[in-house]
C-alpha cells in the first residue's frame, strides 16, 4: 500500500499557503488534496481497507502495523476524536504519533475495542 503525496513541487508550495502542516490541514478539511494525490477521505479508505483485511486474516495474533505518520493519524480517526489543539484523543487522552511512534489497538471480535499510546 503505497502513499500518493502528489506532485511534491505542488505540495511544497500548498504548504506555504497554510497556517498548519498538511496534515494537520488535512484532518481539519477531509477534501484537501495535493494536486495529483489523495485527500483525507482516500487515504482512510485505503487504510481500512488494508487495516479490515489484516485483521480478518490474523484474528486471535498479535501483530503490527506499520505506515506513514498522516495515513495512520487518518485511520485512527475512526475511533480517535480531533481536540480543539487539533490532536487526536481516545477516552479523554491525547495520541501522539512520534517518529517513530507505538500505538496499541485491542481488538475483539474485529472490533477496536481500545486506543493506546505505548510510545
Amino acid at each position: 500500500m503505497k502513499e500518493n503525496y502528489g506532485n511534491l513541487e505542488s505540495l511544497k508550495e500548498l504548504g506555504k499557503n497554510k497556517a498548519n502542516s498538511f496534515t494537520t490541514e488535512q484532518l481539519l478539511d477531509e477534501n484537501l488534496k495535493n494536486l495529483e494525490g489523495e485527500n483525507r477521505i482516500e487515504v482512510t479508505a485505503r487504510m481500512n481497507r488494508a487495516f479490515n483485511r489484516i485483521i480478518s486474516e490474523n484474528t486471535d495474533k498479535r501483530i503490527a502495523i506499520v505506515s506513514h505518520g498522516a495515513a495512520i493519524k487518518f485511520l485512527l480517526m475512526k475511533w480517535c476524536k480531533l481536540n480543539n489543539d487539533n490532536q487526536l484523543e481516545y477516552d479523554s487522552k491525547i495520541i501522539k504519533l512520534n517518529s517513530p511512534g507505538v500505538i496499541k489497538l485491542l481488538i475483539k471480535n474485529k472490533e477496536v475495542k481500545k486506543v493506546e499510546q505505548i510510545v
